[in-house]
């Protein structure tokens, strides 16, 4: 029987090697589920202690390869739980097949978060160089992972800081000193003194207990503090702009016919005006209408005046007699030796006259919105599913409007706070961000996108206004008030109160945030001498 079924001789090979695969990095993958279980939008259940199995485990690791893939399964768990939407968004924005989309996740859950194994394999080699003790040990693996999420060149940077306000633990207010980074670092700096509380755990140890204790205190009190770290910023408004934002629920298909001029603009446009039209006579008077990203379906501007729809939305403006924000589709104005097209933002004044300029893009999304390296190679703009892409904005600008500076965001520009940064600089006194999460699907993406877009406002202390095609449509005020979320994929509209002051206070991680990965070295450099150190004279 052995000789007719070779199956059931290499099944017990195979078991065998399942058992010392899951032996030998079960640690990495208890880290990593906790991880990837512990994002938005599910309940930050093992944030404080996520990287303890990994850390412990890697602590007593003599082989810097085996160090390095530990870590690296960690994160290819966490990816893979965290953000499995790449497949799904691979599909609908990149046009690949199924299968190939599935590949892209797992790509992408291979590679984009190599900064963890990167960091773990670097604090272990300055220990085997210098020998540490634990505590520094895991201070640096604490250091160099935040250092990762703050340099790492990722396509969706995120940190550990995010579900502290996806959660809604007022210890996020203290973002607008030290930054959502900041209260990563924080949150690595717990994994690692727990990590370190049970790496001394014996029955008799008190001290144990005793640090596990200061920590929920400590906790408790961040919490306290944040909440009224947040009272100035609830009455220091001395205006306040009423803006109905609309929602209208445009599937995927008929944004790209209505890009390609086939058809359905007229259907997308009809939509708005309707959702429009029925809010406004509904909710009064309002100061600002907010459509989202690529909302109108032609390309506006000055020099396209000409064109039907863009003539119809000149006129529903001057119908309503309000301001409206949308997004849409830009082009260079004609005459120039190459015309390029754009992600653009465009704001009407009640007359109908555009203000320009309008707001081009300027981070674009890699295969959707340009192709990497399509500059050096342009053949590969050819062979791209996604076709050539977007020219690329010339960098932040504001919307000056009466008494009013808008700070314009397209999309995951949120993401980046050195974008916000600069708007704020400039003087905006609003952030309106304007995305369309359509091709995400309902469940994960848009969810790490809103927080990580209200994020920006927090850190800058300014209110800020999240306009979606699909789902999730809403604001945060200056003191990190969260108001209403619209349903998702569902079309929607509502008016929102927005109390703001116009000032150019700009806040403690505004003016120097720029500065943590010097703090980040500097950490690392003090606990590599002060660990050895301390390491000599215990020997």
């Amino acid at each position: 029987m052995t000789d007719q079924d070779p199956n059931l001789k290499a099944m017990p090979q195979i078991i065998v090697r399942l058992g010392s695969f899951f032996k030998n990095y079960r640690w990495s993958l208890l880290s990593g589920f906790m991880m990837g279980t512990s994002y938005v939008p599910l309940p930050p259940w093992a944030l404080a202690f996520c990287w303890v199995p990994l850390w412990l485990d890697l602590r007593h690791e003599s082989s810097l390869k085996r160090v390095f893939w530990k870590a690296w399964v960690a994160q290819f768990a966490l990816s893979l739980i965290g953000f499995h939407w790449i497949a799904y968004v691979s599909h609908e924005f990149g046009y690949l097949p199924w299968p190939i989309a599935i590949l892209a996740l797992l790509g992408f859950a291979a590679f984009t978060h190599l900064y963890i194994p990167l960091a773990c394999w670097l604090a272990k080699w300055i220990d085997r160089r210098w020998p540490l003790r634990a505590g520094a040990l895991f201070v640096l693996f604490a250091v160099f992972q935040n250092a990762g999420e703050a340099l790492w060149p990722s396509l969706f940077p995120w940190n550990l800081g995010y579900p502290l306000l996806w959660a809604k633990l007022p210890v996020f207010q203290f973002a607008d000193v030290i930054g959502f980074l900041g209260l990563s670092l924080g949150v690595h700096f717990t994994n690692a003194l727990i990590a370190l509380l049970i790496d001394r755990w014996s029955p008799r140890a008190r001290i144990s207990l005793a640090g596990i204790a200061a920590l929920v205190i400590v906790f408790a009190a961040l919490n306290f503090w944040g909440a009224r770290h947040a009272e100035p910023w609830r009455h220091n408004a001395d205006r306040t702009l009423r803006v109905l934002q609309v929602q209208a629920n445009i599937g995927n298909l008929e944004k790209v016919m209505a890009e390609k001029g086939a058809g359905f603009q007229a259907e997308i446009k009809d939509r708005y005006f309707r959702l429009t039209r029925q809010a406004l006579a509904q909710s009064g008077g309002v100061d600002l209408i907010v459509w989202p990203e690529s909302a109108y379906p032609d390309f506006l501007g000055a020099h396209n005046a000409h064109r039907y729809h863009n003539g119809e939305l000149v006129r529903f403006v001057q119908e309503v007699g309000v301001p409206v924000l949308t997004g849409s589709y830009a082009n260079d104005p004609p005459g120039g030796a190459q015309r390029r097209e754009y992600n653009g933002m465009f704001l009407y004044r009640p007359d109908g006259t555009p203000l320009m300029p309008g707001y081009h893009k300027t981070y674009l999304l890699a295969f959707g919105e340009y192709v990497p390296f399509g500059e050096l190679f342009p053949w590969l703009k050819k062979i791209n599913p996604g076709g050539p892409g977007f020219g690329r904005g010339s960098g932040p600008i504001l919307f000056d409007y009466g008494e009013l500076r808008i700070g314009p965001q397209i999309c995951y520009e949120s993401l980046y706070p050195d974008f916000t940064e600069s708007l704020v600089k400039k003087g905006a006194d609003v952030l309106v961000n304007l995305t369309n999460d359509s091709w995400f699907g309902p469940g994960f993406e848009p969810r790490q996108h809103m927080i990580m877009t209200l994020a920006r406002g927090i850190e800058a202390r300014r209110p800020l206004v999240r306009s979606t095609n699909t789902g999730i449509t809403t604001a945060i005020l200056a003191d990190g008030t969260q108001l209403q979320r619209s349903p998702t994929f569902e079309e929607w509209a509502s008016v929102f109160e927005i109390p703001y002051r116009r000032s150019d206070h700009q806040t403690f991680y505004i003016r120097y945030g720029a500065y943590l990965p010097a703090v980040l070295f500097l950490i690392a450099f003090v606990t590599v001498l002060t660990g050895r150190r301390r390491a000599k004279d215990k020997t």
